[in-house]
């Protein structure tokens, strides 16, 4: 039971970690006008609400990664990355009413930031993992 406790923890804080990462780089995206470059309707405000929401959905995330804990570490990148891909499919599906929404570029870019999520929350495992 600990341990399981331990893995839960260490998934929830990298996936929370990793969220933070992401966020920051996609408000840095934002805030240095490279989204309205490309047609991205999507530049959001460095608010503790906004990263708030990023870190607890980022730690929820990343306890999908829970049954592949003690895979070897180049399983667990691919699964990472591959878990990217479901909060992608979260935003497109469910939060916006048309893939189109924010612009056509949009759903790249998210996949693109989810993916290097699942990187850097099964990267974090790892280095956690270690200790």
């Amino acid at each position: 039971m600990r341990e399981l406790a331990r893995r839960l923890a260490f998934l929830f804080f990298a996936g929370a970690l990793a969220g933070a990462l992401t966020s920051l780089g996609w408000w840095l995206l934002g805030a240095a006008g490279v989204m309205a470059q490309w047609g991205i309707a999507l530049a959001p405000e460095l608010t503790p609400a906004w990263l708030e929401s990023h870190l607890v959905t980022g730690g929820l995330w990343g306890l999908l990664l829970l049954p592949f804990f003690s895979d070897a570490a180049n399983r667990l990148l691919g699964l990472g990355a591959g878990v990217g891909v479901l909060p992608t499919c979260h935003v497109v599906m469910v939060q916006w009413t048309s893939p189109t929404e924010p612009g056509a570029l949009a759903p790249v870019l998210v996949l693109t930031f989810c993916v290097v999520w699942g990187l850097a929350t099964a990267g974090l495992v790892l280095a956690l993992r270690e200790t």
